[in-house]
């Protein structure tokens, strides 16, 4: 009996490897645009590789399957696996053909011509998309309006939809609006509104935006049998070809601005902060305004990431641009103008605009460096000798004086003249105290230890940043530039 099992497997797989094959069909040939097309992959034989499919006539699988079944006919068994893939052609094309290896050996399909045609557009159709734009012409960074519209026929019968947006090659989506929906002449009608932007210039095409509808039909089953199902369609939109001009060179902005910029207070004591908010309002591309960096000589700057709060206001990509610079004078000062250069699109131009100077009064002013200490020695009055010498009294005289000049002298240079004078000059001012420092190191901002080091120390002392200063570096620099 185990000698008769043996013998009927090895009858089964001997005809299972007599009967391999490899066929390849598809669920129609001739489609319009946004119809789904089936691919089968019928494979039969012992062993098979599945097909390595990633994409099909150049577009993505929406969905794929496998089903297994053995027939027997005859006393003869036949393995089938049947391998479906849902894809959705957008042009014409030719489906390449597709190799299996069955059994250790390369069966390959014939290749298949798909035909697509357009879809023809009424205004009675049940579903149309359609893509628009406020301008056919932009700059490089120009803000503009694309709008999709969908407009569904009362009565279809639509139960699910999904909508893509097409891949926006060469520009940055800046912001969607809120979605529109009213009714109008049998036809409920939907709009969404983008703010897009151009990243290079030339003629760019925005792609066609899809959406999916499934309508409910009713289909019979194997056993004769009714049942609602979902069928699935794509719709497309229109494409939009726009021509992106260049910036002038060096400009990156571009829009209409305004700018203004205003001082919390505009007096303080000496060391206390004073908090400087740049404004920038109007219409345009704010992503690409860099941020001010001031430097001022004798004074702390610390500056803040700029902020912006953009949004579609009637149509339009509106809003504000801000940046704090907080100031940490010692004496009075006067902050020079910020400056924005920006191409003007109601002139076509470049266009400079600018904020006021900002004078900023400091009470107990600390002066910005101290005055190296002078030491005078007093003058010796010569008193007129009335009483006549003789030239031997004249000699004595005049050595003895010079005996006591040199006495003098060695004793003066013997005294610890700069130990005083150091002594003098830490009583007011100390490398142990950060602040001292930072007052000194703002005198010499063209150095670039010192500017690294008031970077570091302005972040600690005024940014609320945990910073570990090198009191040995602080020491050596604070000893470098109080010579």
């Amino acid at each position: 009996m185990k000698n008769l099992g043996k013998i009927f497997l090895i009858t089964i797989l001997f005809a299972l490897s007599l009967h391999a094959e490899l066929k390849v069909n598809v669920s129609a040939t001739d489609v319009t645009i946004g119809e789904r097309v089936t691919l089968n992959v019928t494979v039969a034989g012992e062993n098979s590789a599945p097909p390595n499919l990633t994409s099909i006539c150049g577009e993505a699988i929406v969905s794929s399957s496998k089903r297994t079944s053995v027939q027997g006919i005859n006393g003869v068994f036949t393995k089938k696996e049947v391998y479906e893939y849902i894809f959705i052609p957008t042009t014409s094309c030719i489906i390449e053909p597709i190799t299996v290896n069955i059994d250790g050996n390369d069966e390959i399909s014939k290749p298949i011509k798909i035909n697509v045609t357009a879809m023809k557009v009424t205004k009675d159709s049940p579903f149309v998309l359609t893509l628009k734009s406020d301008k056919k012409k932009i700059h490089v960074g120009e803000p503009f309006k694309l709008t999709v519209v969908f407009r569904q026929k009362n009565g279809s019968k639509a139960v699910d939809s999904k909508f893509a947006l097409p891949e926006m090659k060469n520009f940055w989506v800046k912001e969607e609006s809120v979605g529109r929906k009213y009714e109008n002449d049998g036809f409920t009608t939907q709009e969404l509104t983008y703010i897009l932007a151009a990243q290079k210039s030339g003629y760019h095409t925005i792609a066609p935006a899809r959406i999916e509808i499934a309508t409910r039909s009713n289909k019979r089953d194997s056993w004769g049998q009714w049942f609602a199902a979902l069928n699935w369609r794509s719709y497309f939109s229109n494409d939009l070809e726009l021509e992106v001009l260049p910036l002038p060179s060096g400009i990156n902005v571009v829009g209409n601005f305004k700018i203004s910029a205003t001082p919390d207070v505009n007096e303080v004591n000496a060391t206390e902060a004073v908090n400087v908010t740049v404004r920038i309002s109007g219409s345009g591309n704010f992503e690409d305004i860099k941020a001010y960096n001031p430097k001022l000589k004798g004074v702390g700057v610390f500056e803040e990431e700029p902020i912006v709060n953009a949004a579609i206001k009637d149509g339009k990509y509106v809003g504000m641009w801000s940046q704090k610079i907080v100031y940490v004078p010692n004496e009075s000062i006067t902050i020079a103008p910020f400056v924005l250069e920006y191409f003007d699109l109601t002139t076509n131009s470049v266009r400079a605009i600018q904020t006021k100077p900002i004078k900023i009064h400091v009470k107990n002013a600390i002066p910005a460096k101290k005055e190296p200490l002078k030491i005078e020695r007093a003058q010796v009055k010569e008193s007129v000798v009335t009483q006549q010498a003789t030239p031997e009294d004249d000699n004595g005289s005049f050595i003895l004086g010079l005996l006591f000049g040199l006495f003098g002298g060695a004793i003066l240079g013997l005294l610890p003249w700069r130990v005083w004078l150091k002594r003098e000059d830490i009583n007011t001012a100390s490398y142990k105290n950060e602040r001292d420092v930072l007052t000194l190191l703002l005198n010499h901002l063209d150095d670039d230890e010192a500017l690294k080091m008031v970077d570091k120390l302005e972040a600690k002392l005024y940014g609320g940043q945990t910073i570990h200063i090198d009191k040995r570096e602080l020491k050596v620099l604070f000893k470098r530039f109080s010579k």
